[in-house]
């Protein structure tokens, strides 16, 4: 048995969150016990803990950032976060050493450095895992130099690995994010459900958002795509459904914008737990993202046989073919997420096509189980080397 510690100082439950709840009995299968190391009142925290796991309590400081609220680079608070991470480093090699754990992995971005130097310090391998797209910032290039430091770093789509940059770009390993295809498969919409979505109007057209609330997953350009929607289709309702913000004015914005534009054909759902049932009683999903890794929604609609449109962010296009496993629009342009809506609205042969062929697609590369397998022999490889050093 290989013990793994993951270190996740992640905010919220959210899809780098998710995965790892959900890969957590497969990599069990394989031989991979994982403890948790995260703080008392985390929400992945307490859903790891529903599901029986161990989780060791690991505080992280409030309010981390290096940037004054203007978004510059505070020298002030890159210091004070220096200091965080060297302490956060030294009591994660402590906690690593206490519960026996033969490496370490850091799964949200606060903890790479901090991952990397426990490692260091404890003599363990480091595996970090990229979930999303890396900037070119001061930020960026700390990230870029903790993959160089690291024993190993998954990045869940090619997009994410190239976007390193130099020589970290080549280190990185792609191990594409899975879903369990036989959980999310195509199935009738509840009818319930989707009168929740429409309103009771049963034959409107439901386009729907799986994101959280925040600026750059593009929900405002969802709102404006809609409502460019042509005459035919004014009945078409977006629900939108996500955790909010962590910009809570923006929240407020998208709803103002919603009521200006769609009126009662926008509806605001909140988080929910009953993403494949929203899917199944959709016509299609929305994305209109500026930042991503490789989002859960997309391989998720595809395994229900629900259509994608999207923009072509980060991986996405690596999943979604347009015309093939579902449409893609021109980045930042809801003009041209309206036309091609529209295509697909206006088109049942295309809405059937695009979901058989969504579908297809993840069964032959998307599921959880070669995710499992994939990072299991990772960590196996990981481990067997460091216990063959002199």
């Amino acid at each position: 048995m290989t013990r793994v510690l993951i270190v996740e100082q992640g905010e919220g439950l959210w899809g780098a969150q998710r995965y790892l709840l959900r890969l957590a009995p497969l990599l069990e299968e394989h031989g991979v016990e994982q403890i948790l190391a995260a703080p008392a009142d985390s929400a992945t925290a307490a859903a790891w803990r529903a599901d029986g796991r161990r989780h060791e309590i690991l505080p992280s400081p409030d309010g981390r950032s290096v940037r004054t609220d203007a978004g510059a680079i505070s020298p002030l608070r890159a210091v004070r976060e220096a200091g965080r991470t060297a302490q956060l480093s030294q009591r994660t090699a402590a906690l690593a050493r206490r519960v026996g754990a033969d490496a370490i992995h850091a799964n949200s971005h606060w903890s790479h450095l901090e991952g990397v130097g426990a490692g260091k310090l404890a003599r363990l391998p480091v595996v970090l895992h990229l979930h999303e797209e890396n900037e070119h910032d001061v930020i960026g290039r700390l990230r870029g130099m903790a993959v160089l430091a690291a024993d190993a770093a998954i990045a869940v789509s090619g997009a994410v690995a190239r976007s390193l940059g130099g020589k970290a770009a080549q280190r990185a390993i792609v191990i594409r994010n899975g879903i369990d295809a036989d959980a999310l498969r195509p199935e009738p919409a509840k009818p319930g459900v989707r009168h929740e979505l429409t309103g009771g109007d049963l034959d409107a057209p439901v386009l729907l958002s799986l994101s959280r609330l925040d600026p750059r997953k593009g929900v405002d350009q969802l709102i404006r795509a809609v409502a460019a929607l042509p005459e035919d289709l004014s009945r078409t309702r977006l629900a939108i459904a996500g955790a909010p913000s962590l910009v809570p004015e923006h929240g407020k914005l998208l709803r103002d914008l919603a009521a200006e534009l769609l009126g009662d054909r926008a509806i605001f759902l909140g988080p929910r737990d009953d993403v494949p049932d929203l899917l199944r009683a959709a016509d299609a999903l929305v994305l209109a993202s500026s930042l991503e890794g490789l989002p859960l929604s997309v391989l998720e609609a595809q395994s229900c046989g629900t259509p994608v449109v999207a923009y072509p962010t980060a991986g996405i296009p690596e999943v979604v073919t347009d015309g093939e496993t579902g449409l893609l629009a021109r980045a930042d342009d809801p003009q041209d997420l309206a036309r091609r809506l529209t295509e697909l609205l206006h088109d049942a042969d295309l809405r059937e096509r695009l979901a058989r062929q969504g579908r297809a697609r993840v069964l032959a590369e998307s599921t959880l189980k070669g995710q499992a397998e994939q990072q299991a022999a990772l960590l196996e490889r990981l481990v067997t080397r460091r216990t063959r050093r002199p």
